[in-house]
């Protein structure tokens, strides 16, 4: 390549995380990562063993809380 030495290593790319919270759901024992919606207005995390639903909100003025625990 023009204009680069011949022993240069290129430099790796760092990959890009997709917004995410942690959420811990007693019933069923288990802690789930969830992903931010493409609109970007909320996150949406089911448990896996009872099915309830948990709608988290992203707006201003909002917590920078990134893990949260749902009794079922």
């Amino acid at each position: 390549m023009p204009g680069r030495p011949a022993n240069a290593t290129p430099t790796p790319r760092q990959p890009t995380a997709a917004p995410s919270i942690g959420v811990y759901f007693a019933c069923s024992n288990q802690y789930l990562r969830v992903f931010r919606n493409n609109a970007g207005t909320h996150y949406l995390a089911r448990c896996p063993k009872c099915a309830k639903t948990i709608n988290f909100r992203v707006a201003p003025g909002g917590t920078n809380q990134r893990f949260f625990e749902v009794s079922c």
